[in-house]
């Protein structure tokens, strides 16, 4: 098991989709309140996203209507929507990075 630092966490999610030309550190992860009240509650960087989610012994995973992926943190904007990688690509590089990090 790999020793958990931020720095692993972003140098394994670059390895896994920078030839897609992909920064991860320019990519967010944000939530809106509901489908009617956009008011954003929650954005973190991708790379801080699977972090937490790793200290806190949880294999990163990333579901919900209100949640998407963006180029700019707090926005729900449609003009800033990432899709680069799907919702379901991360959710699979969530199980394998920790894998490294849980076993």
């Amino acid at each position: 098991m790999e020793q958990l630092t931020k720095e692993l966490v972003r140098a394994k999610l670059h390895a896994r989709i920078s030839r897609r030309g992909i920064d991860v550190d320019k990519v967010y992860i944000n939530a809106v309140a509901s489908a009617s009240d956009s008011t954003v509650i929650y954005s973190e960087s991708l790379v801080s996203a699977f972090f937490l989610q790793l200290q806190d012994g949880e294999v990163p995973r990333f579901y919900s209507e209100n949640l998407g992926i963006f180029s700019k943190p707090y926005t729900f904007d449609q003009e800033y929507r990432f899709d680069g990688v799907k919702l379901d690509e991360l959710n699979e590089m969530g199980a394998a990075i920790a894998r490294d990090f849980l076993s």
